[in-house]
């Protein structure tokens, strides 16, 4: 999926008398409502970098406990309760009543996590008639969900149309509240309820939560305590909307400076730093109250083909994944992941001839056994052309079940995948046993988000500032082209929005950078430069480089900014820096580097090269602006 831990609990509430299970459900749903809706109107801004008031934190729980009374109340739920403790023996009260009283049809689609269409759970648009009729054979999101007996679902915001499109479920906060909540009370088992927040190039929802630098700055930055916070911003965002399991941090080692799919999404390239950040992020996502999710097992980071539109083949070394792929997958176990995204991968040194997803060797043999994980394994997406193009919506899901495949996300004919597991149910292809293994641990990771107790929240700007201005890297630089003075004509180019935002950020330190069209007023020094600064008048244009190729404009006079990799150098640039990102965070601490603020602190998360043709390697960087 274009995309990809462990939980603390709070007490469960003694109860003499539960009433009946609709009524708490209604309840649980209202007070997720009422958790975003009475939010401060200080954090609630429409730039994108204010966070959202966190639901009630029991609602979910509420709805688990109405689910099945029989659970017994305990005490603190913690993500991996100890045996023979009272959360334990609450959990597995609860996991096995409610095992016990499901069909295998049940059992079977709580190991489905289905995309649905519509911004409400009843919508009846053209658009979410013909894609739920599509996908899951019934005419709205929520009688997908109540009659399918879905797992979880997944939201999206890609609008289209046609075979293989996908839904646009996200419109504004308190709508995606709305449908999350409707979805939970139209669910007999409470809903995993999912979205891609990697921030940076994939995010499903941009406004009223806090936009942070993406991956590959906060690899820049190479600070725990940046990805760590990072993730716990994201995750409670993610909270306060209904959602609970966020499918990263892209735990992918970017080795392929060609790779298609994955680039800025990685922390950088150094297999070390990589699963250090990697097990930040698990832990900043558990302190909100979300699961993680750490894609793409085994390692999507040296592919050359983008598994959304073919099956990629990893040709590396059963040592060289070792050493590189499956280390911050080893560190993300260790670090408490309550689930891993396997890939569409082929890698040839596993199985030779299965995508990972679909192979018992990478994922009983490898990721179970050999790395000790115990969690949801969930696939990618399987409505992606890796696998489409390869296998029926029914063989894709029975194969992905004897791989060892606990939640199959996104098959593109739910029916089918359903179909397909009860006929290889039935017909013994599939053992009872292992239908019941997968459906147990997806019951115990919603047991464990229905009891976390998320930390308090409302930091995501600072985070986001504080992680930015840490990133910024400053790579080659002629003498005396930065700072940039106030009053010296400035010319930004780049995306119409990345531009704006950074006009804005510049003209609040004292720098007019005119928008198109637009006249900037004469230089007038209002402000002076520091030792050895640009001239007045001396012509800047700043380029903001964003795409898969080198900057179209550059020479003399020009400052290149990449906002996504840093691979593609300008051929001829009199400074180069590179943010990794364009939220606005990102574009503000760029600014005061430019205007000689603040130094460049970032380093490079990987190998680069300069204009000139000089190797760049990980780490570097110039740590101060260059007089003449």
């Amino acid at each position: 999926m274009v995309t990809r831990s462990v939980v603390t609990g709070s007490v469960v509430t003694r109860r003499r008398r539960r009433p009946p299970r609709a009524v708490v459900v209604l309840l649980a749903c209202l007070l997720l409502v009422a958790g975003c809706f009475g939010r401060d109107p200080e954090r609630t801004g429409g730039d994108g970098t204010r966070g959202a008031t966190p639901p009630a934190p029991d609602a979910l729980a509420a709805a688990v406990d109405a689910a099945h009374p029989t659970a017994s109340p305990g005490t603190a739920a913690t993500a991996d309760p100890t045996p023979g403790s009272a959360t334990d023996d609450a959990e597995t009260a609860w996991v096995d009543s409610t095992l016990a009283r499901m069909t295998p049809e049940q059992r079977i689609g709580q190991l489905l996590m289905g995309y649905v269409f519509g911004t409400t759970p009843d919508d009846r648009t053209p658009a979410a008639l013909a894609g739920n009729r599509t996908v899951a054979g019934t005419d709205t999101a929520a009688a997908a969900v109540r009659e399918l007996g879905l797992g979880g679902v997944v939201l999206f915001d890609a609008a289209g149309a046609g075979p293989g499109a996908l839904p646009d479920n996200v419109i504004a906060p308190g709508q995606v509240l709305g449908l999350t909540a409707g979805l939970q009370g139209a669910a007999a088992i409470p809903l995993l309820v999912a979205a891609d927040q990697e921030q940076g190039p994939v995010m499903r929802i941009r406004d009223g939560v806090t936009l942070l630098p993406d991956a590959m700055a906060q690899g820049a930055s190479g600070r725990v305590e940046d990805a760590r916070d990072a993730a716990r911003v994201t995750g409670t965002d993610l909270r306060a909307l209904g959602i609970n399991v966020d499918f990263a941090p892209d735990a992918d080692v970017n080795t392929n400076p060609a790779n298609p799919v994955i680039g800025e999404r990685s922390f950088g390239d150094d297999p070390a730093a990589v699963a250090r950040l990697t097990a930040a992020a698990v832990s900043g996502f558990a302190s909100a109250g979300v699961a993680a999710a750490p894609k793409h097992f085994p390692g999507h980071g040296s592919t050359s083909v983008d598994s959304h539109l073919d099956l990629p083949v990893v040709a590396s070394s059963r040592e060289r994944l070792d050493a590189v792929d499956l280390a911050p997958f080893r560190a993300a176990v260790a670090a408490g992941a309550p689930m891993v995204m396997v890939g569409h991968l082929l890698a040839t040194a596993l199985d030779g001839g299965s995508p990972a997803s679909l192979s018992p060797s990478v994922v009983t043999s490898l990721l179970r056994r050999e790395l000790g994980f115990d969690g949801v394994v969930v696939t990618d997406a399987l409505n992606m052309a890796a696998i489409t193009r390869r296998y029926s919506p029914g063989e894709a899901a029975v194969r992905a079940v004897l791989a060892g495949d606990d939640l199959l996300l996104m098959p593109p004919r739910l029916v089918e995948a359903r179909d397909g597991l009860l006929a290889a149910l039935r017909s013994g292809r599939i053992p009872a046993g292992r239908i019941d293994e997968s459906a147990r641990r997806v019951l115990r990771l919603k047991w464990r988000l229905a009891h976390a107790s998320p930390a308090p929240a409302g930091d995501g700007p600072a985070v986001a500032a504080r992680v930015a201005s840490r990133s910024v890297t400053l790579l080659t630089q002629d003498c005396g082209i930065l700072p940039l003075r106030a009053g010296a004509p400035v010319t930004v180019a780049g995306s119409s929005t990345a531009a704006a935002r950074l006009r804005a950020a510049l003209a609040a330190r004292g720098v007019v950078a005119p928008a198109p069209g637009t006249t900037a007023p004469p230089p007038g020094g209002s402000a002076a430069a520091g030792p050895g600064g640009a001239a007045e008048t001396a012509p800047v244009t700043i380029v903001l480089a964003g795409g898969a190729g080198p900057p179209a404009r550059t020479g003399p006079g020009t400052v290149v900014v990449s906002t996504a990799t840093p691979y593609h150098p300008p051929t001829a640039a009199a400074a180069w820096l590179a943010t990794y990102s364009a939220d606005p965070a990102s574009l503000a601490a760029l600014a005061d580097v430019l205007t000689g603020a603040a130094p460049p602190r970032g380093r490079l998360p990987v190998a680069a090269t300069a204009p000139s043709g000089r190797p760049l390697p990980r780490g570097s960087g110039l740590t101060a602006l260059r007089p003449c």
